[in-house]
């Protein structure tokens, strides 16, 4: 049969040629052209039927014809189950919440429907594989989502705006003056924004006597996937300069793992010793890595502050 060989190599073609060609007795070019068969399609596939015997002087053979019309009434079944189980996570964000559904489930929602040859939750669970999972993704340029398959860019530009709403949404949330008396605390607080990260900065975090965030955090070092530096000067000008009582260093670690390196050991050094010379001490040094992951300099290495 052509159906399996044409399946992979143009399938979406080739559905359309069989559907098309199973509803005439004698298939021919022109009589496909006029169901909507592009001519070259129909020639190529015309002419792979008679070299199989499936078309004999111009003509079906009963078995092939009906082997072909249960082939695509399986198709066609597989698309509603496909189209069904998009629904499914519509029903279940009703029914129990939509915290309550996965990554693949929330993007399925976004992306509403599937393709000719896949249905929307594969199409959503293929992107985050591909991408590398959902900070993969919400870091991807929104013309890199467009040319991924199976999206185009009226969807990429929808994806694309959900992450920037998640991103402004995190920058609102930053201007509400928590209490940072923990280093959990800190990596609740600044963990969500480090994680969309794909390179790494350095902030000053201000705080009052109360160790409440003095406005937002100041970035005061960018670098790349491989590191940043923090120049003691820029850290604590922009902690004076906010009336801080104390101040709290946090990096992030786009590679996920929070680890401190010996050149993270050193930065803490020379900045806790900067804020002996300007009488503003440092309080901590967090290093944000992924899943929650995070390391307190004070608490796991307290030689530096001596």
């Amino acid at each position: 049969m052509i159906l399996e060989v044409a399946l992979g190599e143009r399938r979406p073609a080739a559905i359309r040629f069989l559907a098309a060609a199973v509803t005439l007795d004698r298939p021919d070019l022109e009589a496909l052209v006029l169901l909507g068969v592009p001519r070259w399609d129909a020639l190529d596939l015309l002419r792979r039927l008679a070299a199989a015997g499936e078309l004999r002087e111009g003509a079906w053979t009963t078995e092939a014809r009906d082997t072909y019309r249960r082939s695509l009434d399986a198709l066609e079944q597989r698309a509603l189950e496909r189209r069904d189980s998009g629904e499914r996570p519509r029903e279940k964000a009703l029914a129990a919440g939509i915290e309550a559904l996965d990554d693949a489930e929330l993007l399925a929602l976004l992306l509403r429907t599937g393709s000719a040859d896949e249905g929307v939750l594969e199409l959503a669970r293929r992107l985050l594989d591909d991408q590398g999972g959902l900070v993969g993704l919400a870091r991807a340029h929104v013309a890199e989502l467009a040319e991924a398959r199976g999206l185009g860019p009226a969807k990429a530009s929808e994806l694309a705006a959900a992450f920037e709403l998640g991103r402004r949404l995190r920058e609102a949330a930053l201007r509400e003056r928590p209490e940072l008396k923990t280093p959990q605390a800190v990596a609740d607080f600044l963990g969500p924004l480090a994680v969309s990260l794909a390179h790494e900065e350095f902030w000053c975090l201000p705080l009052d006597a109360r160790c409440r965030l003095i406005g937002l955090p100041r970035v005061v070092g960018r670098g790349d996937v491989d590191g940043t530096d923090a120049p003691p000067r820029a850290f604590f000008r922009a902690a004076l300069s906010a009336g801080a009582t104390t101040v709290i260093a946090v990096h992030n670690h786009p590679t996920g793992d929070p680890a401190p390196s010996a050149a993270d050991k050193a930065v803490t050094r020379r900045l806790v010793a900067a804020g002996r010379t300007v009488e503003l001490s440092l309080q901590d040094h967090v290093i944000l890595g992924d899943g929650g992951r995070h390391v307190s300099l004070r608490r796991d290495c307290p030689e530096l502050w001596h």
